[in-house]
């Protein structure tokens, strides 16, 4: 005698591949959505931000250097400096040899910058740096010394202010074009307190 047959009710069952590109589209979904909520937000900050903004020139400018300017300055001085313990921005070397103990070091030293380092004149955004002089004798190490300048004793003297305003005027070339894209006449000049031999 055989047993009685049952019946057996059909299960459902996803298919795992499609239960995956479920998930991956809910989760796209979530983030288009998320991204469009939060881009009105700060679309509107932004409006807020600029119905506030004074119409003369100069008053926008001084809350740009107030805002944002002394920052942007200072992190673009940072990262051009040769080490975090020597604070420098070099301009050149001189010696009979390169990096030989006697080697001449020349450049500012970022650690005296005092708080007037930058400041507004009419539409000008000024950078004033301290005069290069002679910082140490003796051999500069790491990748940077690939890119400084090393002359003889007896080689004519090199204008150490003009190499460091250089480079800081390359590093902040984006800022002061954007500056004078954000204030019409705007400029960012970059001086140097006084000429220096070396």
């Amino acid at each position: 005698m055989s047993a009685p047959e049952t019946a057996v009710a059909p299960t459902f069952r996803v298919n795992g591949l499609v239960f995956v590109l479920g998930l991956v589209v809910l989760g796209l979904g979530a983030g288009v959505l998320l991204y469009r909520w939060r881009a009105g937000q700060v679309a509107s900050t932004i409006e807020r931000d600029l119905a506030t903004l004074p119409q003369e020139p100069e008053a926008r400018l001084q809350r740009w250097l107030d805002d944002y300017g002394n920052v942007i300055v200072q992190q673009a001085l940072v990262q051009l400096r040769y080490e975090a313990q020597k604070p420098w921005i070099l301009s050149h070397t001189r010696g009979s040899e390169r990096n030989a103990p006697a080697q001449e070091v020349w450049g500012i030293d970022l650690g005296e910058l005092g708080d007037g380092l930058v400041r507004r004149e009419q539409l000008a955004i000024v950078v004033e740096l301290p005069r290069a002089r002679l910082l140490e004798h003796g051999p500069i190490l790491g990748d940077k010394v690939r890119n400084v300048p090393h002359f003889a004793p007896d080689a004519p003297a090199y204008d150490a202010d003009a190499r460091v305003r250089g480079i800081v005027e390359w590093s902040l070339a984006k800022v002061g074009r954007s500056l004078g894209r954000d204030v019409p006449g705007a400029t960012l000049v970059v001086r140097t307190q006084g000429a220096s031999g070396g």
